[in-house]
């Protein structure tokens, strides 16, 4: 039987948050963890473009993008190829966006604003979980 990856070996995490002074505050949270937070990015694109640079361990997303397209979109597109886990975190609580956010598996859902030990646990919930 072959080796099952979990989220203990997680190194880098892609944070995609339209709102910088909080994107720098999940990459600070996510560093004082011990993992390797990606330089934060704002649109769909900048997420898709880095994500195909550095094939992250770990997505936090925001729903509400710069640009066009939404945190659900990118989480659709990451689920075409991968099985990266990911976490939204997002002032869109709607029981609709939840629902089309629940579409594409995320394994947790933070309601802004959270206090730095939701995110925490929501991290820490997900160790044990084969990615």
């Amino acid at each position: 039987m072959g080796e099952v990856e979990t989220l203990t070996k997680i190194r880098k995490v892609l944070v995609v948050e339209d709102e910088i002074i909080i994107a720098d505050d999940i990459a600070m949270i996510i560093a004082k963890m011990g993992f390797y937070p990606l330089a934060p990015v704002f649109d769909y694109d900048s997420a898709i473009n880095s994500y195909n640079t550095h094939n992250p361990d770990l997505v936090i997303i925001d729903i509400r993008l710069q640009g066009n397209k939404t945190g659900i979109q990118l989480a659709e597109w990451i689920r075409t190829c991968f099985n990266t886990p990911i976490i939204y975190i997002t002032v869109m609580g709607s029981k609709t966006i939840r629902q089309q956010a629940g579409l594409t598996q995320p394994t947790a859902y933070l309601i802004k604003p959270f206090v730095n030990q939701d995110l925490v646990d929501a991290v820490r919930s997900i160790i044990d979980q084969p990615i």
